[in-house]
């Protein structure tokens, strides 16, 4: 048996076989069971033919539409209902009596008891009564009788197995060595890990945990563990798919000629597969104790190394990587059990981690290289120390070779923290076709902090988060490795004491000045800087300096629009007023006097007009002047 990761296990069987068989399955298993079926003869002369099974309808319903439906207790009853007209010969001791089957009845014999009989038409117009008590046997004479009662039969025995389905294999002949192979739903197998902390190494032992898939009991089987996850997925084949098709009359046509379809061209075979990786010896021993001494107790590390000797091997096979389990394992029905998959004693060292945002107190972290020889799937991992239960971790899907790094504990004598201020640095200009752009170099200053309790030194590892484009200054501490997602650096803590790291990050920003942003005051700090040189500086200037002046004329256009709006609302005013006014006596005379107001207001319209084409053209002039100088400027080899 076989076991995967996502849903499935393959079975495969193997024995010798003479005639036809049978095999059981469940109901839900039926579906991949009609996918997957396989069956061959190994070695002998047999030959397999057609695969038969149930159908998926309810063998109660399907006796019924027979009418040979029988209620408990009443077979005989009803079996003889569903004989009627039909030819029979029935046995006894004093003859044998043939013919149709008319009826039956119950004919009572008193103290309430009652005797069955079986009517018989015998002959024309005659018919014979016959005792079922005196009947030896009824025999079924015609072939429509035989085929129901075994049809009666096979849908009894479907209705009596319940959720179970039959699959009838056809055999012609024996096999020495029949093989039957199918796929069913299973549950995955998992593994639990076991870490044991022994004089600078770790003694690593891995245990499978299996589910028995099968609706039996399966004894001294072959089991195999695989880490590969293949394509699978679940279509009914076993409910009768129909579908509507369309209705097309009849037309008259000439006959056609067969197509001929061309040969494609033969598929190259398939490469081998890469030989089995054999499995990397097991730990070497350790000696015996010193002449003369008590055996000391064996470390449970060590009583683990011996556990080695019966654990699974293991290779590659192809995109997948296996266990076989080295004995042969029993699960009962419904049963479940732990294998050994692997013990290996391998380097490792144990690191205090701290991940910046996290609480003050490091992961103390089972560090190692996988060494083992065999891939290691996900699961959960029990870590002890002097044969001690010292935490819990979980062991990632970890390729050969790979590193592997567990956080089991909090080590509560350790406290870190960290603290970090920002800074932006001017480091040069660019010119634009429009603008002045400003380089800027920022810079993110950590303040890392360990504290130590312990009387010992220890060694503490920092994380901080990767951000793409940043890079650390060169002055300052560097990370001696980096992750997908952090950067770490050491230090180490002295009893007692404590240690600051103070690593620097950098990374390069831009600010877009418009020409008409320009600022005297940026001007003059680029020009200290060196930013620019002096022609560029006095080229920057004069930009400066046009741009001022489109200010100024762009203020004074407003303020000359303003005097003119102002003029206007006067006018409409005095217009109103005019319209009200008689031509003579004191009307007239106020009449003239809003006549001359409204000449002045227009000449201040005239005026106001003239100052607003002036300094609109002004604004003009100075902004493209300051757009051509900077223009020329970017132009300049």
């Amino acid at each position: 048996m076989v076991l995967f990761k996502h849903g499935v296990a393959y079975l495969e069987r193997s024995g010798p076989a003479e005639g036809s068989f049978e095999l059981s399955f469940r109901l839900d298993e039926m579906n991949d069971v009609l996918k997957s079926l396989s069956v061959w003869v190994a070695r002998g002369l047999g030959t397999v033919g057609a695969l038969a099974f149930d159908k998926p309808e309810d063998p109660e319903e399907a006796l019924a539409r027979r009418k040979l439906r029988l209620e408990p207790g009443r077979a005989l009853e009803g079996l003889a209902s569903s004989l009627r007209g039909r030819r029979v010969s029935v046995v006894t001791d004093a003859g044998d009596v043939r013919g149709e089957v008319v009826g039956f009845d119950n004919v009572p014999i008193g103290d309430g008891a009652w005797k069955m009989r079986l009517v018989v038409r015998s002959g024309d117009g005659q018919l014979a009564l016959v005792s079922v008590d005196d009947a030896k046997s009824i025999v079924l004479e015609e072939g429509a009788s035989r085929a129901d009662l075994d049809f009666l039969v096979d849908r009894s025995r479907a209705a009596t197995a319940g959720e179970r389905r039959l699959v009838r294999v056809a055999l012609d002949g024996s096999a020495d060595d029949l093989r039957v192979s199918y796929v069913i739903p299973a549950p995955i197998w998992r593994v639990s890990y076991r870490l044991a902390i022994i004089e600078g190494d770790v003694m690593l032992m891995a245990w499978g945990i299996v589910h028995n898939p099968a609706d039996e009991d399966l004894d001294a089987i072959d089991l195999t563990l695989t880490t590969g996850q293949p394509v699978s997925f679940v279509i009914d084949l076993y409910n009768p798919k129909s579908v509507k098709r369309t209705v097309v009359e009849e037309t008259s046509r000439a006959a056609a000629a067969p197509t001929q379809f061309e040969r494609a061209p033969m598929a190259p075979p398939a490469a081998a597969a890469p030989a089995p990786r054999s499995a990397a010896p097991g730990p070497a021993g350790f000696g015996p104790p010193p002449p003369g001494a008590p055996p000391p107790a064996e470390p449970m590390a060590h009583a683990m190394a011996s556990g080695a000797q019966g654990a699974a091997n293991y290779a590659d096979r192809g995109e997948f990587f296996e266990y076989r389990v080295a004995t042969q394992v029993s699960l009962r029905r419904g049963g479940s059990a732990m294998v050994p998959l692997l013990a290996k004693r391998l380097p490792a060292k144990k690191e205090r981690i701290w991940r910046l945002g996290t609480p003050p107190s490091p992961d103390l972290v089972l560090s190692f290289d996988n060494a083992s020889g065999a891939v290691l799937e996900e699961g959960p991992a029990v870590v002890y120390a002097d044969d001690v239960y010292a935490g819990e971790a979980m062991v990632p899907y970890s390729a050969r070779d790979t590193s592997v790094r567990l956080a089991f504990a909090k080590d509560l004598g350790v406290r870190c923290k960290a603290t970090s201020r920002s800074t932006s640095v001017a480091t040069g200009v660019a010119l634009g076709a429009d603008a002045v752009i400003e380089e800027t170099r920022f810079e993110l200053a950590y303040n890392l902090r360990a504290e130590n309790d312990h009387n010992e030194p220890v060694e503490v590892v920092f994380e901080v988060p990767k951000i793409a484009g940043r890079t650390w200054d060169p002055a300052g501490p560097q990370p001696f490795e980096s992750t997908a997602n952090f950067h770490r650096f050491r230090t180490t803590v002295y009893a007692h004491g404590h240690a600051v790291l103070e690593p620097i990050e950098r990374w390069p920003g831009a600010r877009s000045i418009h020409s008409s942003q320009l600022s005297a005051i940026d001007l003059q700090s680029w020009f200290d800087k060196r930013f620019l040189d002096a022609a560029t500086y006095a080229v920057l200037a004069e930009v400066f300096n046009h741009q001022l002046a489109a200010s100024v004329a762009d203020v004074e256009q407003k303020k000359a629009e303003r005097e003119r709006d102002e003029a206007w609302q006067k006018q409409s005013k005095i217009s109103q007023q005019l319209g009200v006014l008689k031509e003579g006596g004191a009307e007239g005379e106020l009449r003239g006097r809003y006549v001359r107001e409204l000449s002045a207001a227009q000449d201040v319209v005239n005026q106001c007009e003239l100052r607003v084409s002036s300094f609109r053209a002004q604004f003009e002039r100075e902004r493209d002047l300051a757009r051509q100088k900077l223009a020329n400027l970017v132009k300049k080899p």
